[in-house]
């Protein structure tokens, strides 16, 4: 026997609102819960998650590039929206000397380096910056003294069984990343 399938459609709350218009359930036959749902409707259901597309800006490239030649240039004042970062500044001269094509593809690169050197931002790639810090480490080593000869009859000394030593270890070298990227073929327009 075919049933109605009209209970498939709205919710429970709807039906019971069609029943009671209708006159097919008294108002004194209404469950508890209605009158808390009528004073108070949950909330409407949220849209369906969606996925959210990978958004690549061919400046980005040129981020990358700059992070993996240069070491970061320090602090950024991010309350002031006047001044730009460093890494900013180059994207924006790299992309107006894109914009003006007087300069070849593959040197729009070094160009941008140089220009804003003149200008006096301090670029410091990843290779100067590991050499400065060699060298001061050089100049402010402190020699590790040798272990002392510990009298077993100390009374602060006779209860440890170890010794522990704090040399500190040896810094990774850090391996360069290389970008198998044109940079510049990002910027041309779709034929």
């Amino acid at each position: 026997m075919a049933g109605s399938r009209r209970d498939k459609l709205g919710s429970i709350f709807s039906r019971l609102t069609g029943l009671l218009r209708s006159g097919a359930m008294k108002e004194e036959d209404r469950p508890i819960w209605y009158d808390v749902v009528k004073a108070f409707p949950p909330l409407p259901k949220p849209p369906p998650k969606r996925n959210i597309p990978n958004i690549l800006y061919p400046e980005d490239f040129v981020r990358v590039h700059f992070s993996n030649t240069f070491s970061d240039p320090g602090a950024t004042r991010l309350a002031d929206g006047k001044t730009k970062s460093v890494q900013q500044r180059f994207v924006a001269k790299y992309l107006e000397l894109h914009e003006e094509k007087s300069v070849p593809a593959d040197r729009r690169f070094e160009d941008t380096v140089r220009i804003l050197r003149e200008e006096g931002v301090k670029l410091i790639t990843h290779e100067e910056r590991k050499q400065a810090a060699d060298k001061f480490q050089g100049e402010t080593k402190i020699k590790h003294r040798q272990p002392e000869k510990l009298d077993p009859q100390d009374p602060y000394i006779a209860n440890t069984t170890t010794i522990v030593s704090s040399k500190p270890g040896k810094p990774q070298p850090k391996t360069e990343a290389s970008s198998s990227v044109n940079i510049d073929s990002l910027f041309e327009e779709p034929r």
